[in-house]
């Protein structure tokens, strides 16, 4: 599988059950977003059908074969994709086609391959009308479910279906694939390297998000909340107090879903600076600039770092329970001992 990056065991795992014919036919993908699972899904399709898969010197999928090119073109009708288009819940009426259809010969290939995306947002109904098609489907289906959290689902679903899980792809990775294949993030990283390494860290590890992220419409709010997070964190450990600390709170959302990104956004740059007073070398997840983090936490005592971190901690599990916003904004700041 060698137009994958990252997740070596997995696919070594997944090539050796392809070639020894013992893939199960359901199991679960479970990784962070962007981190290749449909990629990973519609390899195993490839290599399912691919027509070098009994050549004992081949790599699968070959990627040149008639099937291969069919299924990596999106064309094969034997390859369906069944999702929460743009719902934010995959409900029962999907997966009452999906029992349907399986019972419908594939047209290709000798097998029909379901790939259920974002399976953890099914509905316990949902789930429970899945179960049946996974105990006993016809003998030529076969299921990829792909999720962020595998615990969202039924442990009847995990018993019959096991769970893989990528691994996090390197940042040089992700560097060097997004580079090799998007114009854009060459230029970017020639022409604006600090905009371009803080991409990278947005990414988290993810050649999906990355390229997703070379948008500039889609990139601009993630920048926005980074430079908020920045901001409160360079104000609070110069010791500003309120006077430069109270404008910034009418930069934080309204809206409780954005608001949770800024408070989770602020949590890792908080966490950030209190792995760098440990370590200097310590790995980061929001700076992309090592030495500004060094700066910032050079500034302040740990004891205090720790007190902020619970605070954004505490508003984090306050706007979850629905607290007033501005209050929970208050409050945060208060708890840390910035006004």
């Amino acid at each position: 599988m060698g137009s994958i990056v990252g997740n070596e065991r997995l696919t070594q795992k997944l090539c050796l059950d392809i070639l020894a014919g013992r893939l199960a036919h359901a199991f679960i993908i479970e990784g962070k977003r962007g981190t290749g699972k449909h990629t990973l899904a519609l390899n195993t399709a490839a290599a399912l059908a691919c027509s070098a898969k009994d050549a004992t010197d081949s790599d699968v999928p070959c990627g040149t074969c008639p099937e291969c090119k069919k299924i990596f073109e999106g064309k094969s009708p034997d390859i369906i994709t069944v999702g929460c288009e743009g719902k934010t819940t995959l409900g029962v009426d999907a997966v009452r086609f999906l029992k349907e259809d399986v019972h419908t010969a594939p047209n290709d290939l000798d097998f029909k391959l379901y790939i259920i995306e974002d399976a953890d947002k099914m509905t316990v109904q949902a789930q429970n009308a899945l179960l049946l098609t996974l105990e006993e489907p016809p003998s030529f289906v076969r299921f990829i479910l792909l999720c962020e959290n595998a615990d969202l689902l039924l442990e009847t679903i995990r018993s019959r279906a096991p769970v893989l899980r990528t691994e996090p792809i390197s940042n040089a990775d992700v560097d060097e694939y997004i580079c090799k294949n998007d114009r854009r993030a060459a230029q970017m990283k020639l022409s604006s390297t600090q905009e371009y390494n803080e991409l990278l860290m947005a990414a988290k590890n993810g050649i999906g998000t990355a390229l997703e992220l070379l948008d500039p419409k889609t990139f601009a709010p993630i920048r926005e909340m980074r430079r908020l997070a920045e901001d409160v964190v360079d104000n609070a450990t110069d010791g500003s107090g309120a006077r430069r600390i109270f404008p910034l709170l009418s930069r934080f959302s309204q809206k409780r879903d954005v608001l949770a990104k800024q408070l989770a956004c602020l949590s890792e740059a908080v966490n950030d600076l209190i792995l760098i007073k440990k370590s200097d070398n310590a790995p980061l997840c929001f700076f992309a600039d090592r030495d500004r983090a060094i700066e910032l936490c050079d500034r302040c005592s740990m004891s205090f770092l720790y007190e902020l971190g619970k605070a954004v901690l505490k508003a984090i599990d306050n706007n979850a329970r629905n607290a007033n916003v501005r209050l929970t904004l208050i409050k945060l700041m208060s708890d840390a001992s910035l006004i």
